[in-house]
């Protein structure tokens, strides 16, 4: 998935071929950008830190059955936004941010409470958000829950799952894949063809416990491929052992041991990369071999590590 059009069109022309590219249909509005105060002018506070991030606000369409079925829509913004029953339909913006005054990344709760903006200003009507922010994209979705008092109508606003700081040029490959996932099927026994199953598909793939689910299962597979296939130095030899089964259990045990606390190590290098907490370049083999070690030689034909190059400086 080509992203790089974040950056060289405007926020509506890209959200417009992303969502081609997730197969999903909308019922287009106006490409106009509009002031925070004129979409969501009910609940919008100036003052709250996190409304304050919001430049421009463009409204980009309906998902409802007519774009399923390439009706001609009909529906207004401000019709839906009046409306006081339950509308089988998803409302899309796109949210261009303000620098934050210390430049980080607008943080995950303040995305979230303008997401939670957005939903309640259209009360009867999920909505899905796009937030672009210098180089990165952030992709926002809420659960929509029916109030439980008989005597307060319309939905209220659920949990909110956010996908955030994708970068635009060099997207993490688990933004990609989630992003894969959210392509909807126009084929087959698990074909989308309208609002409710695309709404309950996208629940699917912002599922975390699905997605902690799934991360385990491929450490875990993972890990009992690597026990099997690993050596590691300082293992227990046969003849401190008085039978084969003994010693086969102290070996084993010797594998399990240091892979597991390979893999830990590598979660936790792998997450202070992420966070941008050390260089990039502590990645790259060339700078490393030119810039920071000495005679390092990290490869050989028949193996992991070169004949003869065991220490660095």
């Amino acid at each position: 998935m080509n992203l790089n059009i974040f950056k060289s069109h405007s926020l509506f022309e890209a959200m417009k071929s992303f969502f081609q590219e997730l197969n999903v249909p909308i019922s287009e509005v106006t490409e106009d950008p509009a002031n925070p105060e004129d979409i969501v002018s009910t609940y919008y506070n100036e003052a709250n830190p996190a409304h304050a991030l919001i430049n421009t606000v463009y409204f980009l369409g309906m998902v409802n059955e007519k774009a399923f079925t390439g009706e001609e829509n009909t529906e207004s913004l401000d019709s839906v936004k009046a409306l006081e029953y339950d509308y089988d339909g998803l409302l899309i913006f796109g949210v261009e941010l303000k620098k934050r005054s210390n430049g980080l990344n607008p943080t995950r709760s303040q995305l979230a409470e303008i997401t939670r903006l957005f939903n309640r200003e259209f009360n009867y009507t999920p909505v899905t958000l796009i937030f672009k922010y210098g180089e990165q994209i952030a992709f926002a979705n809420s659960e929509r829950l029916k109030y439980k008092q008989q005597w307060r109508e319309g939905e209220k606003v659920g949990k909110v799952s956010l996908l955030r700081d994708i970068d635009i040029e060099k997207p993490h490959t688990g933004h990609l894949k989630i992003l894969e996932e959210l392509r909807i099927p126009k084929t087959g026994k698990e074909k989308i063809d309208s609002f409710s199953k695309l709404y309950d598909y996208w629940q699917k793939v912002f599922n975390v416990s699905i997605l902690n689910k799934q991360f385990y299962n491929e450490i875990q597979k993972w890990y009992f491929w690597a026990v099997k296939e690993v050596k590691f130095p300082n293992a227990p030899n046969r003849f401190d052992f008085d039978t084969d089964a003994s010693y086969d259990a102290a070996f084993t045990e010797h594998k399990s041991k240091n892979v597991i606390r390979l893999l830990t190590r590598i979660l936790f290098i792998w997450f202070i990369k992420e966070k941008n907490l050390i260089p990039e370049e502590l990645f790259n083999e060339k700078f490393i071999e030119t810039k920071l070690l000495k005679d390092f030689v990290p490869q050989k034909p028949h193996g992991i590590f070169a004949t003869g190059k065991q220490n660095s400086s």
